[in-house]
């Protein structure tokens, strides 16, 4: 298949879905396809750029949030859509929109990923979980584009419970992002400080809540030994910075390149994730399959407590004093980390994304054949 994919902001690798694109495009060409890039930033061969999308008074937001709207643009369709199986939309935005509008005038298929969770637009517009206006949000965005769409991939049966139950009816296809066989169990990085080092990975905002991880830190009996990674980037950072400066050993925070948050994730007994909302979090199987073992927040709106293997892995999103009890009860049994973390990383490394990536062409190609019947075409051999 030739496969166009379709995304506002391609250079932030620092965010789910151009890591997942970037992923996907790579392991799709590797099995044979042909793959194109159309994005805000696009770079490399089978690349098509296209100018930002200035919003008056959303783009200021979105740029501190480290993230650029697209603005379509019709001359680069025309070149970057010519001959193109299907076109793949990662948001439904106006890039999104105009490429779905695009395919339906020249009757190429389209199909769509449901990627951007409502509440984690209401997180960072500092409104919490905010149902009312997350419902909302899930009808704008299916009028916007998804009501147009027939099969829609879904990294989570979390989401795609969500979307179901907001009246989505287009198929949907759960289908993880996948882990690169890289993140594998493996010699990691030496620590001299006589310190036992624990990593949690995700952007530095308020969905994500690193600091219920802090304060647990700060209960734990083993307080003095513990020195936490925070690895990602966002706009809370100075104040988890200063949060984190009454712990014995601050946390370090830092953005790490794939191969040094794989030898870091490998040298961590533990990971923590206590998010309130995440649609997937492949941060978590990334580090199981380094062998951490992980301790997850529970929560309606995320979906990784899925990954827990045993009750010590979790606790109730925002319980900082659980929190706290549980990497203490781990570290106090190290003979149980070691049982567990092969599990765990036998677990993260379940779904590589290279399989993820066939599934994912494999939705395609069902996508292609009820789109063109619906435009009454024959499907092309």
């Amino acid at each position: 298949m030739r496969i166009a994919l379709v995304m506002d902001d391609m250079p932030v690798r620092s965010n789910g879905t151009s890591s997942t694109a970037l992923r996907y495009a790579d392991a799709l060409r590797e099995q044979g396809h042909e793959v194109i890039c159309v994005a805000f930033g696009a770079d490399g061969p089978d690349s098509f750029d296209v100018p930002e999308h200035h919003i008056p008074v959303v783009t200021p937001v979105a740029e501190g949030l480290d993230f650029h709207f697209a603005q379509p643009d019709e001359a680069v369709f025309d070149e970057a859509f010519a001959d193109v199986d299907v076109i793949h939309i990662f948001l439904p935005f106006a890039l999104g929109q105009a490429a779905r509008d695009w395919g339906r005038a020249h009757g190429v298929p389209v199909t769509a990923a449901f990627r951007l969770q409502p509440e984690n637009v209401t997180y960072n517009a500092n409104l919490g979980a905010a149902p009312l206006v997350c419902d909302a949000i899930y009808r704008l965005f299916r009028d916007w584009l998804y009501g147009d769409i027939r099969h829609i991939h879904c990294p989570s049966q979390m989401i795609a419970n969500q979307l179901r139950k907001h009246g989505y009816r287009s198929q949907l296809h759960v289908i993880s992002d996948g882990v690169p066989k890289a993140f594998c169990p493996g010699e990691g990085e030496g620590f001299n400080d006589g310190l036992v080092h624990i990593v949690t990975v995700g952007r530095l905002s308020h969905e994500k809540d690193q600091a219920t991880i802090i304060r647990a830190i700060d209960r734990c009996s083993h307080r003095d030994q513990i020195r936490l990674h925070i690895c990602g980037k966002g706009p809370l950072k100075h104040g988890l910075e200063h949060e984190g400066s009454r712990l014995p050993h601050p946390p370090i925070f830092e953005y790490r390149s794939i191969d040094d948050l794989i030898a870091l994730e490998r040298a961590c007994p533990l990971y923590i994730h206590a998010s309130i909302a995440d649609i997937e979090a492949m941060s978590v199987l990334e580090a199981l399959a380094c062998g951490c073992v992980p301790i997850i927040a529970e929560a309606e709106m995320s979906a990784p407590s899925q990954f827990a293997l045993c009750r010590e892995s979790l606790f109730e999103a925002g319980d900082d004093e659980r929190l706290a009890e549980l990497i203490d009860w781990w570290l106090d049994h190290p003979e149980k980390i070691a049982e567990w973390s092969p599990r765990y990383a036998a677990e993260g490394m379940g779904d590589h994304v290279e399989k993820c990536a066939e599934r994912f062409a494999a939705m395609l190609e069902e996508a292609i054949a009820d789109d063109l019947s619906a435009y009454g075409e024959e499907v092309r051999s």
